[in-house]
């Protein structure tokens, strides 16, 4: 099923780099995200824009500067890269930032030649059950390096693009004592999700529509009976990622943005 629907979403899914001021402000990847709308609308998550990771950290200044890349193609040989990125919106609470990739500031590109809009991913309203099989795409372990060399800078970035088959663990992280109707929708997913993979797309196996956003693994730690600190406490190993837990688009204040800023949304 998922080689079904993997091209497109390979297709709408990029790698996003912002400037890195240890790299000479180089590019460098944080992120994926992916077009949910040929106009140009761009999911991904919150963290990946703020300048200290967190959700509802500061938004960083310099958005303007984002590069989204892709792997060279097998067929044309060319990498793609896009500018001309604004943020629109950003809700720490469900991890989710929507931003607006200028389609007339990059058509010209060859890899957009002969096309009317972005490709995009048709976002579903359902939620996704207990045990369906989901995918997700994108660029974990990604790289930049960089060295100045006779006044000038000489960097380079290294794409990992990946495709990490899993099925939904559950429909929650962690148990409350009483829930609301406001509380945020997750899926904790069977597989670990890596940094670069955050705000990329989780895509129903079965029918291609993306239903969340990577947003956080799930850690562990795991005791070493045979390890103790200075003190004589136990020490404990972690474990970084057993789980990956994605945020739903399905989350009332998400698909109210979505559906005001006339993103298409299925019902299945």
């Amino acid at each position: 099923m998922i080689r079904q629907s993997l091209s497109r979403t390979q297709t709408a899914t990029f790698c996003i780099e912002l400037p890195n001021a240890r790299l000479h402000e180089m590019p460098t990847p944080v992120g994926t995200g992916f077009f949910v709308s040929p106009e140009g609308w761009f999911v991904t998550a919150a963290h990946v824009v703020t300048e200290n990771g967190a959700s509802d950290g500061p938004v960083r200044s310099d958005l303007g500067k984002a590069w989204l890349m892709k792997e060279p193609n097998a067929l044309t040989g060319f990498s793609t890269m896009l500018q001309g990125m604004t943020l629109e919106h950003i809700e720490p609470r469900t991890d989710f930032a929507l931003l607006r990739v200028d389609f007339n500031a990059n058509s010209a590109k060859d890899w957009l030649k002969g096309r009317t809009g972005f490709p995009f991913l048709e976002v579903s309203r359902r939620d996704l059950e207990e045990g369906e099989p989901v995918y997700s795409f994108g660029y974990p372990l990604s790289s930049a390096t960089a060295e100045e060399s006779q006044g000038a800078v000489i960097g380079h970035s290294s794409l990992s693009p990946r495709v990490t088959s899993a099925i939904v663990s559950s429909r929650t992280d962690v148990t409350r004592m009483a829930w609301g109707p406001g509380d945020e929708k997750v899926y904790v997913l069977d597989k670990a999700l890596n940094y670069g993979n955050s705000g990329g797309p989780i895509v129903a196996s079965e029918t291609g529509r993306v239903h969340a956003l990577c947003s956080r693994f799930q850690p562990v730690f795991v005791p070493q009976n045979h390890l103790r600190d200075s003190n004589g406490q136990m020490l404990h190993v972690m474990v970084p990622s057993l789980y990956g837990v994605v945020s739903s688009l399905g989350n009332s204040s998400v698909l109210g943005v979505l559906e005001a800023k006339g993103v298409s949304l299925a019902s299945d």
